[in-house]
């Protein structure tokens, strides 16, 4: 399953190092597109429902940053096996990791807006796309772009 992560402090050694895995702990939030969220929009299309969760995953990563920050959001897979049901305080996407497990990195999200221009304008963030070997480059354009 598709995971979207929003960037926490002991995930940047792995996008640092290039590591094709990222780790992950029991009780981490993450958001995702489940069974449970694709019945609650019938009709609605699988690429339109992941857009929608990893949006969420942006927003969750916006109220925990700095208003001079722009925020970054890990792509990964994880097994199914792993990952318990959606919870209430992570919207129609929120789910947490059941498990100590392991996923494989797909992909790096940064917005282009900081937080406070982001929370000014009422359309979804602006995303950047860095390829799963690319976390590095993805942190360095994170890093760069925060506003004193």
């Amino acid at each position: 399953m598709r995971i979207y992560l929003p960037l926490l402090a002991q995930d940047r050694p792995a996008l640092r190092e290039g590591r094709a895995l990222i780790d992950l702990e029991p009780g981490r939030a993450a958001w995702a597109v489940t069974s449970e969220a694709s019945a609650d929009r019938p009709g609605q299309d699988e690429e339109d429902l992941e857009y929608e969760a990893l949006q969420e995953a942006v927003h969750v990563a916006f109220t925990a940053a700095e208003r001079s920050e722009r925020v970054l959001v890990i792509a990964a897979d994880a097994p199914d096996d792993v990952i318990d049901a959606a919870t209430e305080e992570g919207g129609a996407f929120g789910i947490r990791m059941r498990e100590r497990r392991s996923a494989r990195i797909a992909s790096f999200h940064v917005t282009e807006q900081d937080a406070a221009t982001a929370e000014a304008d009422d359309t979804d963030p602006a995303l950047l796309w860095f390829d799963a070997g690319e976390g590095q480059d993805a942190l360095v354009f994170l890093e760069t772009g925060t506003s004193s």
